[in-house]
């Protein structure tokens, strides 16, 4: 309650807080002059009916202007014109905030990364790292995969990101050594071997559809790489150099 009266004591202007300092010094002083009367009966003070009187006028000033401060509010509210001293904002005049641009995550520096929501120094680097050995992101659904992010976290930043999938860095599958390939988080040792010996014995593979139809690689696996590799043909004369092994 004191804190509220307090707040209130400092919002009013300059010239009524010292009004009212003075009014509580006059109040006092009355209280004071009325308990001497009490202990001091044959000693009337001069000047206590004049005092009195003028505390009346007072009183009744500050009373008037009091209601004069609330008509005005009042005024002020129906035109939709903020009050001063007041923290709330009219209706008519609406709080504007600026949202942030999305951020493109297959292009983005770990700076900005860090605005996002959940996302600090540890998250933002991981989110890079995992970006590069994939080489971009394709679905939303990847961010889960990067190394202890919150699902919580991703579900906080899908409408403050988006996904550029021209940024994405294929691999020349027809062209990759076995290492190339092996690099690629989705293909293991296995996978990369069945690839490369497919490709020693077919020359060169067209599209995802034609591992898909010689069953060279799960479907599970080839879901996951499906655009990840480019069927482009190697120049004449170019092979892939490490790209075999033998059994």
């Amino acid at each position: 309650m004191s804190r509220r009266l307090n707040r209130e004591f400092y919002l009013l202007p300059r010239g009524e807080q010292r009004a009212l300092i003075l009014l509580s010094l006059l109040l006092i002083l009355s209280l004071l002059f009325r308990i001497s009367i009490q202990l001091l009966p044959d000693r009337v003070p001069g000047g206590l009916e004049e005092f009195e009187q003028e505390a009346r006028l007072m009183m009744a000033s500050f009373a008037r202007a009091d209601s004069l401060q609330e008509a005005r509010n009042d005024s002020l509210k129906r035109n939709g014109t903020r009050i001063p001293g007041k923290s709330s904002i009219s209706p008519n005049f609406p709080k504007h905030t600026r949202q942030a641009a999305p951020v493109n995550i297959n292009r983005a520096d770990s700076a900005q990364l860090l605005p996002l929501p959940g996302i600090g120094p540890v998250f933002a680097g991981r989110i890079i790292k995992f970006r590069n050995l994939l080489g971009g992101f394709v679905s939303f659904d990847q961010l889960g995969e990067v190394y202890g992010m919150p699902t919580e976290t991703i579900e906080r930043i899908k409408g403050s990101i988006y996904i550029d999938t021209t940024a994405i860095n294929k691999v020349q599958l027809n062209r990759a050594t076995f290492g190339d390939l092996l690099r690629h988080p989705y293909l293991d040792y296995e996978d990369v071997k069945s690839l490369v010996n497919y490709r020693e014995f077919t020359g060169n593979i067209s599209s995802i559809n034609e591992l898909r139809k010689n069953r060279i690689l799960p479907d599970s696996i080839l879901n996951k790489i499906d655009g990840y590799f480019d069927y482009s043909e190697p120049s004449p004369g170019m092979i892939p150099s490490g790209s075999s092994v033998k059994e």
